[in-house]
């Protein structure tokens, strides 16, 4: 997965990943503190406020990478912070530790929707690629037209095996293998008008080419 990083996309995550590191630094104060008063060592003191954010952090991160058990993370993270910051300035009041709550609220609401926002742009880099992929393959042969479809068409041939028709040549040949075969082998003599439009030949001539086969004799 892969984000496009354009002036929009630094400008969406700027602010919200500065709020988060704002948040992150006065959280691990907050943590630290609370460590160092309750003897915890030099080394663990400092590792403590990481080892509660940083839990978000990587949750978040699997959440990122399609994993749903960075669930899991992110919820003990956020409970984990939010105690430690609490109870870090109980001493001094609840109006403090109320305040001293923020900065976790903070941290983990800004990871969070940093993590929801990539996620999303991800999504719209793949389909966009996608596109692009379709776009610039090579396209399939475009149907053909209507027009182009109706050129292409001809008129079936009788159906000189099964009748005995000689197969036509010229369109007065074919006027007269098309009646015959009608006649004959379909029962179905066909209208010299009808016979006039498929083969393209004036009315007058197609009675002239029909009219002996039915014992008519057209003068002219």
């Amino acid at each position: 997965m892969a984000v496009k990083w354009d002036r929009l996309t630094i400008a969406g995550a700027v602010p919200v990943g500065a709020v988060g590191i704002f948040a992150g630094v006065v959280s691990y104060t907050h943590v630290y503190a609370l460590a160092v008063r309750t003897d915890q060592g030099g080394v663990a003191a400092h590792l403590m406020p990481l080892s509660l954010d940083g839990l978000i952090v990587a949750g978040s991160v699997l959440l990122l990478a399609g994993y749903a058990l960075g669930w899991l993370g992110v919820a003990l993270g956020v409970v984990g912070t939010l105690y430690a910051n609490v109870v870090s300035m109980l001493p001094h009041g609840h109006l403090s530790a109320g305040v001293a709550s923020w900065p976790a609220i903070s941290f983990a609401v800004a990871t969070f929707s940093l993590e929801r926002w990539l996620k999303r742009q991800v999504g719209r880099g793949g389909r966009g690629g996608q596109e692009v992929a379709e776009s610039s393959a090579t396209p399939a042969d475009p149907p053909e037209s209507e027009n182009a479809q109706i050129a292409h068409f001809r008129p079936p041939e009788p159906e000189v095996a099964r009748c005995g028709h000689e197969v036509a040549g010229t369109p007065e040949q074919r006027v007269v293998q098309d009646y015959l075969h009608g006649r004959d082998c379909l029962g179905e003599t066909p209208s010299q008008r009808h016979l006039a439009a498929t083969h393209g030949l004036h009315r007058t001539k197609v009675a002239a080419l029909v009219g002996p086969l039915n014992g008519h004799v057209t003068e002219g």
